[in-house]
Order: structure tokens, then sequence, then C-alpha cells
């Protein structure tokens, strides 16, 4: 059905004007100089059997049109939008992209109309792209249906972006550059058709080999998701996504919430897929560049080349920011060089060919290493020196890399000295950037696709656990008006998960509460118990430490400070009566539900640092046994400190391996806890227990 949008062999454009220049004619000026091959049916209610525009019968409806359309361009004011779309249906038209403005970007009527709009087309059985769009562009088809200023040259670049006005720039910029695109879709409001269906689409297109986007959000997290895991098997996606500064989430009654973001879970959603995401249009273009023109390495391992020491350095660097490789040459490929190069050249890595290099020098180099079986890519940096001639030696390196299996990227430094080569560089797609610092950053997202792409999928395990038992204490909590769960409750939602948690007795009475005391063993930690109070230290509502004959004393006055803070006397359930727990490593485990791509689950240093440091990963659900390994491995300090440092023991990674696995399955079978958090999980050498967690709750299911 897509191919419609993209491949018409027909098209109406419904709202030119008769009498003069309006959106609906930049549209049809933009289809014909585009040289489309297909029919073109202009359309304008006030139209005679005797009207042309532009040397093109104009017909009155779409009704009128004798030949069968494909695609419907709508350019009508938004109040009769809906009645074009029935006409579509009507007329056989099965796809519609409605350029039109005017729905629910303009505020609560325009919202009413899209509604309208969508439930006519879907009655219709007509897909419709926007409204509020650019247009819609394949190069390869000739199509140019938007009112885009800028044609972009051919390419293999498809481009979706969801804000007209930033399409606008990048197609002029892609004419600039000689970046060529092979289609780009502006989604508008996208009331039906969205980034899913077009990345879906993209994904068998023989014309595209690259996806670039910009998105403001995502409706069909999950969705996406799929859809985009799928897609990066066969293609890179580099995204823009806007929004990364927003402030973050309001009203999150845990750690795990406090530490999330607005944005956070689009990065992590990201970093599973494999999506490469850009920070600016810039760095999009870097990208784009070096996966349009080179085939990502097979390997790790970068060589730099270069004809100047400071080059070098500043390439290294740049590597090593971005945790990137240096290969070491084979000892055959470094006796090779060491016959021809001079005395004084670096034969290691980078490799220094020296600054009175040659054309011929170059060549010699590069022929040298390419096929030295220890080199996955190359990184050529050139500066203008006396001897250089640069234009010669874009030559040089273009008739080198042609065919060659390995990426081969460029940093021709310069102004106008280097500028002769630059042309000659694209023409033989070697991608070249200003700066090491760029080349390294694309070098690192295109190994890194490289490394996803090859990466297999994680196997979901399941638990036997009860969950019926956590469902009965959520909904009876839920139905005496508690939202946020904390104290023995949420351990006991917990342990029914098989995630271990410390003793917990409850007690009502200060006898009850002496002989739990001497029956657990001093000292002990007493815990008000009461769904009303979640932050029980804040309200002078916990003791640790506590001796068997403190324990009366200690009972009427945690008592005594829960009645004045719930300014009365019922609510509260007891006091809950644990053991002190030993000493260990304190981690934290949780996951939050997030409205896009649902819930994420957390890892990282517990206790009360656990704002200070920041020191945590999260992954999106399910997690896969390896994917909880890479959490626990890919935190900063937390990790090391589970390891071991110095003359402390390892701890028990194996449990909290479990505990993040058993959680993941606790929120995928109840979807509608909104925050869960076990804050500290004490870890010893071997075992380890959940001392406090916090759960928070919708509504309703």
């Amino acid at each position: 059905m897509l191919d419609n949008f993209f491949a018409p062999n027909s098209l109406a454009i419904v709202g030119v004007s008769l009498e003069k220049e309006k959106l609906g004619n930049q549209v049809l000026k933009n289809i014909v100089r585009a040289n489309f091959k297909g029919q073109i049916f202009p359309v304008n209610r006030k139209a005679t059997s005797s009207t042309y525009l532009d040397g093109l019968k104009v017909y009155p409806a779409l009704s009128e049109i004798p030949e069968k359309v494909d695609l419907c361009i709508v350019v009508v004011p938004s109040r009769f939008v809906t009645s074009i779309i029935e006409d579509c249906g009507k007329k056989g038209i099965g796809a519609a992209a409605v350029i039109t403005a005017g729905f629910k970007e303009a505020g609560k009527e325009g919202a009413k109309l899209e509604k309208e709009l969508l439930e006519k087309a879907k009655q219709m059985k007509v897909r419709i792209l926007g409204p509020n769009i650019l247009g819609i562009i394949d190069t390869h088809h000739k199509l140019n249906a938007s009112f885009a200023p800028a044609y972009p040259p051919q390419g293999n670049i498809a481009f979706i972006s969801q804000s007209g006005a930033l399409g606008c720039a990048i197609l002029d910029q892609c004419r600039d550059e000689g970046v060529g695109l092979s289609k780009f879709v502006s989604l508008g409001n996208k009331a039906d058709l969205d980034e899913v269906d077009f990345i879906s689409f993209l994904k068998d297109d023989p014309h595209t080999e690259v996806i670039l986007g910009y998105l403001e959000s995502i409706q069909r997290g999950r969705e996406f998701i799929i859809a985009a895991k799928e897609v990066i098997k066969e293609k890179p996606i580099i995204m823009i996504k806007s929004g990364r500064s927003k402030a973050g989430r309001k009203a999150a009654s845990s750690h795990t919430g406090a530490l999330s973001g607005a944005d956070e879970a689009y990065e992590v959603a990201f970093k599973e897929i494999g999506i490469i995401r850009a920070k600016t249009v810039v760095e999009a273009f870097e990208m784009v560049r070096g996966f349009s023109c080179q085939k990502p390495p097979r390997g790790r391992k970068v060589l730099l080349v270069t004809n100047a020491g400071g080059a070098g350095i500043m390439a290294t660097d740049a590597c090593e920011d971005y945790s990137i490789e240096l290969a070491s040459l084979d000892k055959g490929t470094v006796e090779k060089l060491k016959e021809k190069l001079p005395p004084a050249s670096s034969i290691s890595n980078p490799l220094d060919i020296l600054g009175d290099a040659a054309p011929d020098r170059f060549k010699f180099a590069l022929e040298t290493v390419l096929p030295d079986p220890n080199v996955d890519a190359i990184l050529l940096l050139v500066t203008p020196q006396t001897t250089t001639r640069p234009r010669e030696t874009a030559m040089v390196v273009r008739e080198v890399c042609k065919g060659v299996d390995k990426p081969v990227l460029s940093c021709f430094m310069g102004g106008d000295i280097i500028s002769p080569a630059i042309p000659i560089l694209h023409e033989a797609k070697i991608p070249n950037y200003k700066d090491p610092a760029s080349a390294a950053r694309v070098l690192k997202g295109m190994i890194d696709y490289a490394i996803i792409k090859e990466k297999k999928e994680g196997e979901k395990i399941s638990f036997l656990v009860d969950k019926s038992k956590a469902e009965e204490i959520l909904i009876s909590e839920r139905d005496r008006g508690y939202l946020e769960i904390g104290g023995s409750k949420a351990l006991q939602i917990m342990k029914s998960y098989g995630i271990p948690t410390v003793e917990n007795y409850l007690a009502h009475t200060v006898e009850e509460a002496v002989k739990i005391a001497e029956k657990v063993g001093s000292p002990v930690v007493m815990k008000i118990e009461s769904s009303a109070i979640i932050h029980k230290s804040d309200i002078g509502g916990v003791k640790v430490g506590v001796e068997v004959e403190e324990v009366p004393q200690v009972f009427r006055q945690i008592v005594e400070n829960a009645k004045e803070y719930l300014k009365k006397e019922d609510g509260i359930d007891g006091i809950s009566i644990q053991p002190m727990v030993k000493e260990g490593r304190e981690i934290l485990i949780g996951a939050i539900s997030d409205v896009t791509f649902g819930h994420l689950i957390r890892f990282g240093m517990g206790g009360k640092y656990v704002e200070l440091f920041r020191d945590f990963s999260t992954r999106l659900i399910p997690l896969s046994p390896s994917a909880a390994e890479e959490m626990i491995e890919e935190t900063r300090i937390i990790s090391r400190l589970l390891k071991g440092f110095r003359d402390e023991p390892a701890y028990d990674v194996e449990l909290i391996k479990d505990s993040l696995l058993r959680l993941s399955q606790l929120v995928e079978d109840i979807p509608w806890i909104e925050e869960i958090e076990a804050n500290p999980l004490v870890v010893w050498e071997k075992g380890g227990v959940i001392i406090d967690a916090r759960i928070k709750i919708a509504r309703e299911e």
C-alpha cells in the first residue's frame, strides 16, 4: 500500500488555485519540475471543461477524473479535508498525503477535526500521511509532492521527519553538500501513518541503504521497537530525537523515578535497538555520510595513517575518547613498510609517513596496510604541506580504495589548499571530515552498528512465582485507597516472586514485640507499619540497633510519632521487627513505567548515596540473562566494587542477576505497577536480602 505514496503511476493535487499562487500551486510546480513520469491531475472545484494550469487539464472534483488515481495530495482548507478523503474513498484512491495544517496542532477545534478525518479515512479505507506535512519525495521515481524549496540529489538515504521546517533545512543542506536521498517523508501530526509504518516499509526498499530520522515523539513505542529491530538487521538507523533537556518526571515516589528524565526512555530504547542517536544535525550528517558511502567494519581495530604527527595525536585521543581499539600491524606488514618508507617514519599506530609525503608514498602505504588482517578500518589524515598535492593524493586514495571491502574514512584538514581534493573523495564515496574527532565518532557508530547487527536476541526466561499473591496484596491496597505501598506488604510482593527479603515480623502490641525480639535475637530493627506512611524515617518511624530491653520504649515512641503524623490513631497496622542485617554491598534494583516504551528496569548503587553518584544502568523489559549481565557490568563504580576491591571479597553477582530477572517478570506480569524499587538490596559473598521496598501502582489496571 505504501508504494503508492512513493511510486504512484498517477496523482491528483486537490486545492490548486486558478487565480493566484498558493500552496497547492507550489506543490504542483515541484511535481512538474522533478519531471514526474506519471499522470498529473490538478483539482479545483471552480474548474470548467476548458480550465488548464501549466498545460495540465484541471478537474472540478476527483470523481470527474476519468483515469485511475493512485495518490491524492490534499491542500484545501482544513474544514474541507474530511470530505476530500470521502471522495478519495469513493474514487478508489487508497493513499492521501494531507499537506493542510490547522488540525490538532492548532488546538481543540483542530483536534476535533483531526479525529473526524481519521474516522472518515478508516471508514473509506484511505491511508493518511499527515495532516500538516511538508510533503513527500522519492528521487528515484522523480516525485516531489511537497512545497519544499530544495530538491535533494538522488542517493541511498531515506529521511523521515516529524518537523516540516527542519525537513526544509536538511533538504537544503543535502543539496548544498551533495548528500543524496532516496526518499523524504514528512510525518506531520501522524494521525494515521507514522514512523513505525515507514521504517518497516524502508526495510525492503531497494533504493534505501541508510535511514535518517528526526522525531519529537513516538506513540507506538513497543511496535516501534519490534519494527526497528528488524530493520537494524538490514540497514542502519540514525535518529535525531529532540527534547533531551526536558525536566525529569514529576511526582516520582522512589529513587528509580527520581533518576529518570523525560528523555531517558528514548536513550535506553535506541541503545537497545541499535539506533545511532545524533545530538545535532551536524552529527547526523556526519553519520549518514559515513554509512551511505562505506560498509561497517568486520571488526573493531582501526589504523590511523597520517602525514602529520599532530593530526595523528589528535586522532589517537579521539579514538580513546570513543573507546576505539587501535590496530597493531602484522609483522609482515611492518617489514614491507620499513623497506620503502623513510627511516624517520613512525611505523606503528598512528602510521606517520611524514610531512614530505607525496602522492606515491600515500599510495604505497595504503596498498601495504589495507590487506593486513589486523586492520578492520582506516582513518586517513592529510594536512596540506609543501609536497602534499591534495588533489593528486585524493586521486591516489580513490584508485587504491576502489573495491576494497574495509571502510576508509578520510580527514583532509585545511581550507582552500585542500578543497580541490574533497569532490574527488566524495565521488569515490570516501567520506571526508574536517577534524579527527568527527571521523572517530562516525567510526565508533559504524563499529557499534556492526556489533549490534550480529548480536543475537537474548532468550527470555520465566520463573515459577506466586503472581496471585502479589496481585491480591496490590488490589487490596488499591481498594483501600492506597496507591503507594511500602513496608512488609512491599516485601511480601517481592518475596512472592522469589526475590530474597529480610525476615519480617509484625507486632501489634508491646508484648508481641518483645517476644519477637527475643526470638529474632538482639539487636533488631523496628519500623512503623502503615499504608499511609511510605517515608518512615522522615517521621521518626524507624529505629535500628534496638536491644530487647529497649523494645517497649521504642515501640511506644514510634507509635506516638506515627499518630502525630497521621493526626489520628487508626491507619497504624503495627510495628515491623526485623533482624539487624550484617554489612554487605548495598545496591538498588527497580523499575518504572514509561508511557512510550513500557517498563524500564534499573540496577545501580544503592543506599543513601544513590542520587549522589548516579551510578546506574537501565534496560527495557523483558530482560534476558545476557542483558542483566550487561547491566551490572556497564556501571562505573558498583560493578567494580562487586568484583572485590583491594582486600574485599567478591559479592554474589548471580543473586543480583536472578533478582533483576524476577523483577522484570513481576512488572511484565503486573503492568499497572508504575514504580517499584528495592533499596537497599544488601549483597554478601553468598546471598543477600532486600531490607526495604516501595511500590507505586496505577489507579486502574
